[in-house]
């Protein structure tokens, strides 16, 4: 017998579950490319003209010859001093990672002294914050003694543009990508 109802045919139907499954395995391969999962540090025009085979050690170093180059140098702010027209960030450098994400510091081999040429947000910029800029190598800073007695040598940097990193632990779950920190106008800085 016959039903009283005409059947209706469908125009699209839905996949099936093998269909839905090679949907879902393709999705993260088509996103991994994409910058939402691992954004640029900085911009390509934020970074032209940075030599990036130059780390720390190099400008500590070799700082008379480096003087009017631009690089990229990282690590953890030690000191902020505020003035009217400009900052001087007292800096641990670090090693950077592929990302140009400070690794831990290594004061060991001298400071660096990022002179920003305006005033910044003590809050964002505070002791213990990680920092990766993009500047040009000025000169050595005339050295200074510590309350302890012991010789302070900085070797100055004009900044041009700042990432801030918030520290892992603040985080949820850890994760190692840039992340936007209160008091800017977004992850990168510019004078």
């Amino acid at each position: 017998m016959r039903s009283p109802f005409p059947s209706v045919r469908r125009p699209f139907s839905s996949p099936g579950p093998r269909a839905l499954l090679a949907i879902l395995l393709l999705v993260p391969f088509l996103f991994a490319s994409c910058d939402i999962f691992d954004p640029p540090t900085f911009t390509q025009h934020q970074l032209s003209g940075v030599d990036q085979t130059v780390d720390y050690a190099q400008v500590l170093q070799n700082h008379r010859e480096l003087a009017g180059q631009k690089v990229v140098v990282g690590g953890q702010v030690l000191h902020l001093e505020n003035h009217t027209t400009r900052a001087y960030v007292q800096l641990a450098p670090s090693p950077l990672d592929k990302i140009l994400r400070p690794e831990s510091p290594d004061p060991s081999s001298g400071h660096l002294l990022l002179v920003f040429p305006y005033p910044v947000d003590p809050s964002a910029l505070r002791d213990g914050v990680r920092i990766t800029v993009t500047g040009t190598v000025r000169r050595m800073k005339r050295p200074a003694r510590t309350s302890e007695g012991a010789t302070l040598r900085f070797v100055t940097i004009d900044v041009v543009d700042l990432h801030t990193w918030i520290p892992p632990t603040q985080l949820m779950g850890g994760s190692p990508f840039p992340v936007m920190t209160p008091g800017f106008t977004g992850p990168y800085q510019t004078p």
